[in-house]
């Protein structure tokens, strides 16, 4: 080895020698360090721990802002198209998006993909039709030319009406259908392609999809209009209850527990209608629940599909070691324990999950029908509505479901309780 060889050598030990004392920490430093990081690390899963648990959620108004300016960037663009598009964008008819209040966030689960917003002077709700695993594309890439294609206006009306034939075991007419879709700009090539893209994600959305659906009927939120991905629906009347309302702890007034009997016979007509259109309610919670034009209605339409859609997804036949594994949400069913699949399909209906959840409730949670004021023969009639045993209470075709003959005596036990306390207020 060369001298100069062995100096360069001696001058880069020197240099890492000195890079090497730099970082070199004092034993005060590092006992500040080690503190510091396990107080970090602590406080991580704390916060990976109570996410798990209450599942927590935070919504901020500047992404709100953030993805309503991305969505009108792509409608200038062309890239997206909608016949709210313009006012959306605009700024003036449809404006102060936010997140909804921390009383809303806290009695429903958390959904990312909706927020509120002002449209003349009215609230709206504006929700975001995010495509999820199931989600099918509409076009597809010639692997010759790597060109993307797209399906025709015939084609593509045909491909829709299988889609909710095959999800929701109806047949549409092409009139209704035509009037489903309401595709724009036909004779711009790529402003039409943007339509029908946006339109088939909008479809394969349950809530926008069942809201265009029945909304002649009126039981879910109108759709008031869409642009892109986004579709805006009314916002309903919030139901608000007496927060004590512990069964023989607290008092409750007596207006407040007319309220209750009014919004409980509401709920029961409400039901009526699902029944008559042949809808299953999956996910039911009281805060679930509005009004509009004194209309009951239901929030969140994401675990709400026909009675053959559900049949169909809790009989799968998937494996199963018990019960639970073959329930979907309050939807319930029974794992076959001899071949260890699921195969019954849904065996509870609308009125039990109602009657359990949201009139009778738990003994720390009660339900709207459980205070001090309730009479015992209805206590007895919500008893065995949530729990049905007998066979005169048991639904014919739902073996863990409530009768008809049990909704129509809790029906009439509600109104007749109703007038007499409308009664004792004015005599």
């Amino acid at each position: 080895m060369t001298i100069s060889n062995s100096s360069r050598l001696l001058a880069m030990q020197g240099r890492f020698k000195s890079l090497t004392r730099r970082f070199r920490f004092s034993p005060r430093r590092r006992s500040y360090c080690a503190i510091t990081s396990a107080t970090l690390l602590v406080l991580l899963v704390l916060a990976v721990i109570g996410f798990a648990v209450t599942r927590l959620h935070f919504c901020f108004d500047v992404l709100v802002e953030w993805k309503i300016s991305k969505i009108c960037n792509q409608y200038y663009s062309n890239e997206i198209t909608g016949y709210m598009c313009p006012e959306l964008c605009a700024g003036d008819t449809i404006s102060e998006f936010h997140c909804p209040s921390t009383k809303q966030t806290s009695l429903n689960p958390f959904n990312p993909n909706r927020f509120l917003a002002r449209k003349a002077q009215q609230l709206v709700v504006v929700k975001h039709a995010v495509p999820d695993d199931s989600y099918e594309k509409l076009s597809w890439i010639d692997s010759h030319r790597h060109e993307e294609h797209y399906p025709t206006e015939t084609e593509y009306v045909g491909i829709v009406r299988r889609y909710i034939e095959l999800r929701y075991n109806l047949q549409l007419p092409f009139d209704k259908l035509n009037s489903l879709l309401k595709l724009k700009n036909k004779n711009n090539h790529v402003l039409f392609h943007a339509s029908m893209r946006n339109s088939w994600t909008l479809i394969q959305n349950n809530e926008y999809l069942l809201s265009r659906l029945y909304e002649e009927k009126e039981i879910f939120p109108q759709v008031v209009g869409t642009c892109g991905d986004l579709f805006i629906t009314e916002l309903l009347e919030t139901v608000e209850f007496d927060e004590r309302r512990y069964h023989f702890t607290n008092h409750i007034d007596l207006s407040k527990w007319r309220y209750h009997i009014k919004v409980a016979v509401l709920i029961l007509d409400y039901l009526e209608e699902m029944g008559q259109n042949k809808f299953q309610m999956c996910s039911v919670l009281l805060a679930g629940f509005g009004i509009s034009d004194s209309r009951m209605k239901y929030h969140d339409l994401r675990y709400i599909s026909t009675e053959v859609s559900i049949d169909r997804m809790l009989s799968d036949g998937r494996e199963c070691s018990s019960d639970a594994e073959c329930s979907f949400h309050d939807c319930r069913s029974r794992c076959n324990t001899t071949v260890h699949q699921c195969t019954a399909g849904l065996l509870n209906n609308n009125l039990q999950i109602v009657c359990d959840k949201i009139f009778r409730g738990t003994a720390t949670e009660p339900g709207i029908l459980v205070t001090e004021k309730s009479p015992t023969r209805l206590l007895r009639i919500l008893e065995r509505c949530a729990r049905p045993s007998s066979r005169s209470d048991v639904d014919a075709g739902r073996s863990w479901g409530a009768s008809k003959s049990l909704k129509k005596q809790l029906y009439n036990e509600l109104t007749s309780i109703y007038e007499q306390l409308a009664s004792s207020v004015y005599s």
